[in-house]
């Protein structure tokens, strides 16, 4: 046991407070210098920043086959080859030239440390809950890695706004903090609930909504990730501080609103939360579609902003996706195998989202954008109704 204060918490735990802090780092300088180190230092078009995203999710889906090649290290040893793979290669990113071939290299490298990880960090977390309370336990580990965003961010902020300093110096130090993350699992003892299970694979009817969830998500998360960055940096010129105060912001009210939104998921169910996070997309929408049509510069780019924020609020959705398929499974031992699959499943459109909204984006010229956040529309609107079809497995089944 570790003794903080007057509280005491298991030595496992707080070194996975401790990894999370450490990834949260990692998600500051990739949310808010990624996407500008592609547009000022490497000079990327919006059609190149959407053939990147083709390979770069490759790796997620073939996550599932990856695990499942692993599966006798066990999650805690999986979870530190793959944060040392994705600290290698973001390195490299933040050393790489402007030249293609070597940005997609280094970005796969990444990806493929990102993604295999991706499934552990829910099921890890929710082998330290009591009782039934895996959102609220989810909600808590997340919240210390988002106070590690926000100190990261904040900082960056400074840095940027006030200092010269380079996009290779700021990747290497998150490589750098991604690296000692998959060292630190390497001293995480076995959990008593077993998460790997005998089985490497896990495909169950059971399952067929989280599946289809998960092939949304898909669609869903490259409005966010990739396309809304990309018009705040192209079509509203704003530099990486805009960037990064959007995302310090998002972070600051993340803080109280991580652990409420897990709570809610428990006290109400994950259909409600998942409804509520096709709703948030679709008037995001609608903000990023005619905020600069039908309003003064100056305030499309704060309604915009505010889009920004409340969209990237949704992807505390996640814990949702993560939570009813631990509620529903039978066996402990098939949460990440099933996550891992769903992220596969989930990879399978996000591949080629991106190629048809980019290739959207520049066809249309000026406008182009429009039609990337009409289709985000369409998204929400299939998510909406996929979610209502869901059976909370909190409640009895009729």
């Amino acid at each position: 046991m570790i003794r903080i204060g007057r509280h005491e918490i298991p030595k496992d735990l707080f070194l996975f407070l401790i990894i999370s802090a450490l990834l949260g780092v990692v998600m500051a300088v990739e949310s808010t210098s990624l996407a500008n180190r592609l547009y000022e230092d490497l000079n990327f078009t919006v059609m190149q920043r959407s053939f990147l995203e083709t390979p770069r999710e490759l790796p997620g889906l073939l996550t599932v086959l990856f695990i499942g090649m692993m599966n006798g290290l066990g999650d805690m040893r999986i979870a530190a080859v793959a944060n040392i793979l994705g600290g290698v290669g973001l390195l490299f990113f933040g050393l790489s030239p402007n030249v293609y071939s070597m940005v997609l290299i280094s970005i796969v490298i990444y990806s493929t440390g990102q993604h295999l990880y991706i499934p552990f960090a829910s099921s890890i977390a929710m082998s330290f809950a009591k009782g039934e309370q895996y959102g609220r336990r989810i909600g808590e580990v997340q919240s210390v890695g988002n106070f590690a965003i926000i100190a990261a961010s904040g900082l960056l902020f400074l840095i940027y706004h006030f200092f010269e300093v380079s996009y290779q110096a700021v990747f290497v130090i998150a490589a750098i903090c991604m690296v000692m993350a998959g060292i630190l699992f390497l001293f995480l003892e076995a959990r008593t609930v077993k998460i790997v299970g005998d089985k490497r694979f896990v495909f169950r009817k059971e399952y067929k909504t989280y599946y289809i969830l998960s092939i949304i998500n898909g669609a869903r998360k490259q409005i966010t990730l990739t396309f809304v960055p990309w018009l705040i940096i192209d079509i509203f010129q704003q530099p990486v501080t805009t960037i990064t105060g959007l995302f310090l912001a998002t972070c600051l009210i993340n803080v109280p609103f991580r652990p409420w939104f897990g709570g809610m998921i428990d006290r109400r169910g994950e259909r409600f939360a998942l409804r509520l996070e096709a709703v948030v997309l679709f008037v995001a929408c609608i903000g990023f579609v005619y905020a600069k049509h039908l309003f003064p510069f100056s305030v499309a780019l704060w309604i915009v902003g505010g889009c920004y924020i409340i969209d990237k609020l949704m992807e505390s959705a996640s814990m949702a996706r993560a939570t009813y398929v631990r509620r529903i499974a039978k066996d402990a031992g098939e949460v990440s195998k099933t996550l891992s699959m769903g992220l596969s499943m989930d990879h399978v459109i996000s591949m080629f989202i991106p190629l048809l909204a980019g290739f959207a984006w520049y066809a249309g010229g000026a406008e182009g954008y429009r039609y990337v956040f009409f289709g985000g529309m369409l998204i929400s609107v299939a998510n909406f109704f996929v979610a209502s079809r869901l059976i909370d497995a909190k409640l009895p089944k009729k």
